[in-house]
């Protein structure tokens, strides 16, 4: 059923980013149930079906997934840019609750800092969107099955397009919240009490369970720091701001940070190309690194 959802005049000034822990962990959940509809998470599905013995009744869990339908507690509109796990859990029933929290604290805890670099990087990306070339170049940007139509924002306009469910939001705003575990459709709220929800799967999820970034030797990071040292190890080769944060674990405004002080030193060059910015390390980094 193709989704028209109305952003004009308030609604549009509202429209804002966040993610969701609970969110997060429950789609993680139903990866595991049907592991070729998260074809991207596969590594991470080898990973974690040898823990899932740890987690008493996932069976709960699991059998509130297994519909076309995923309830509507388990998905809660982020009310903050990254709400606590345990706000989010306080709707829900205490039984559910428990299970949800092992899920989080045995399948995503380990890998949380990593999957929030790839959300942070997403909404760094297209914040510059935004202050750049306004709101319908980030709604025409979120994912194939999205796009911007008439001061209407249009989901799934492939299906049943005779028949759209129509979502008023010129009120109450919009929060588009970037996912790892949502890949590789885009979801939305299609009856919401309040502000409505897209969520969509977050850039750079390719590189999410690639191993992380070379170490560095002790000498150099002891000169230059840690990251940085690991930065440059992994610049043989262009990457993006969003991409090094993926690798390394860190938001993309660290990467930033970083990279402006290499560039100083005349270690790192960066160019943009088209919407990205790439960076690579200088022959007078690989100097330093042999």
């Amino acid at each position: 059923m193709a989704v028209l959802i109305s952003l004009a005049g308030v609604g549009l000034a509202r429209v804002r980013f966040a993610y969701s822990p609970l969110f997060e962990t429950v789609m993680a959940v139903d990866g595991l149930r049907v592991p070729g509809a998260h074809a991207v998470h596969l590594p991470w599905v080898s990973w974690a079906r040898e823990r899932v013995a740890e987690i008493p009744d996932l069976d709960v869990v699991l059998d509130l997934m297994a519909g076309r339908v995923k309830p509507a507690v388990l998905m809660p509109v982020p009310d903050v840019r990254m709400p606590d796990l345990e706000t989010e859990l306080a709707g829900v029933p205490t039984r559910v609750a428990d299970v949800v929290r092992t899920c989080h604290e045995v399948l995503v805890a380990p890998f949380w800092k990593r999957i929030t670099a790839v959300l942070e990087a997403d909404i760094a990306h297209r914040a510059a969107v935004l202050a750049d070339r306004g709101a319908e170049a980030v709604f025409g940007d979120l994912h194939p099955e999205v796009s911007w139509s008439d001061g209407e924002l249009v989901l799934y306009a492939d299906v049943r397009a005779d028949q759209p469910h129509r979502v008023d939001l010129s009120e109450a705003g919009l929060v588009l919240s970037p996912s790892a575990f949502c890949w590789p459709r885009a979801w939305a709220a299609v009856d919401p009490v309040g502000p409505g929800v897209v969520r969509y799967p977050a850039r750079g999820l390719g590189t999410l369970w690639e191993d992380p970034a070379p170490a560095a030797s002790d000498e150099l990071a002891a000169l230059i720091g840690r990251t940085r040292a690991a930065l440059l190890g992994l610049l043989s080769t262009p990457l993006s701001t969003a991409e090094l944060a993926t690798r390394l674990g860190v938001t993309a405004g660290a990467v930033s940070q970083h990279v402006g002080v290499l560039r100083a030193a005349r270690l790192v060059t960066s160019r943009r190309e088209g919407r990205m910015v790439l960076h690579m390390r200088t022959a007078r980094a690989d100097a330093l690194m042999e």
